[in-house]
């Protein structure tokens, strides 16, 4: 014979307080989803309301490119509504940017180094750039490759002289991409050329009035890195440079060469400036 066992109400009791905190759990989930579910439309049907419109584009940092240029580069039109112009995107929603634009630009601009696109709550947006500098040519097919400090390809060149920058010698391309760094087959003979451009810089810039007003960067013809022991210079299309070796070229040594170029030697000398044949620079004239 079974003995069926009896419940009490104080073995009832924790039972009951268990199903009424799940129900409750239960009821607090759908409670919090129904919010973000209207919280959700609240927010597309604003933004997706005139008050998201472009009203206007402004466009802060270009040189090289006019504001036009710049926009229409962008895809974004004025009158167009903000974010129906834009991908679904957590960062750009979160931010008030276009991520699409500004990956655009960055595409189709080769000039441009970065790109911020934000809209403000007036509908204007505004699209801010930090464009790259070119520094030298790279000779390319019977051509020239405008690219910047970093070896990032800016544009193609057909005319040397009316970008006034100097030529890269020794340079071996293996193929460009416009907006992306250079390949090359051996990249030792850039990072040299890197290296003396930085060091002629800093020399320019450190030395102040006396560097603008004699500058050594602005007067070379071309850079020669073929031989990486023997770096050769040619400024002002008149005077070859042996600089030496890449690695040994310092500040001191472009001051030098600013000292001679500019006040020993007279603008009709022409020859050889060679820092390599001992403690002092020889000039062997043509």
């Amino acid at each position: 014979m079974k003995i069926q066992e009896i419940t009490t109400g104080a073995e009832y009791q924790p039972l009951k307080k268990y199903k009424r905190k799940k129900k409750k759990r239960i009821l607090s989930f759908f409670k919090f989803l129904l919010f973000l579910v209207i919280l959700t439309a609240i927010l597309v049907g604003v933004g997706l309301s005139p008050l998201f419109s472009v009203n206007r584009i402004e466009v802060y940092g270009n040189k090289h490119y006019n504001s036009s240029e710049v926009i229409e580069a962008s895809g974004l039109i004025v009158g167009n509504n903000w974010f129906r112009s834009n991908s679904v995107n957590l960062k750009g929603i979160i931010t008030f940017r276009s991520i699409d634009a500004e990956k655009l630009l960055l595409q189709r601009c080769p000039y441009l180094k970065s790109a911020i696109v934000r809209i403000d709550f007036m509908g204007v947006v505004r699209i801010e750039v930090t464009e790259r500098e070119p520094v030298a040519l790279v000779p390319y097919m019977g051509s020239n490759l405008v690219i910047d400090s970093e070896s990032f390809v800016l544009a193609l060149s057909s005319n040397a002289e009316e970008e006034k920058l100097p030529v890269i010698k020794g340079i071996d391309c293996s193929g460009y991409s416009l907006g992306q760094p250079l390949a090359v087959h051996d990249p030792k003979y850039m990072d040299a050329f890197r290296r003396v451009m930085e060091v002629i810089t800093s020399a320019d810039v450190n030395a102040g009035e006396r560097g603008r007003e004699f500058g050594i960067k602005d007067i070379i013809s071309y850079i020669d890195v073929s031989d990486l022991d023997n770096i050769n210079l040619y400024l002002d299309s008149r005077l070859t440079v042996n600089l030496g070796n890449y690695r040994e070229i310092s500040e001191y040594r472009i001051n030098f060469l600013r000292e001679i170029f500019y006040f020993q030697l007279t603008k009709e000398d022409k020859g050889l400036l060679d820092f390599t044949s001992g403690d002092y620079p020889s000039f062997i004239p043509d």
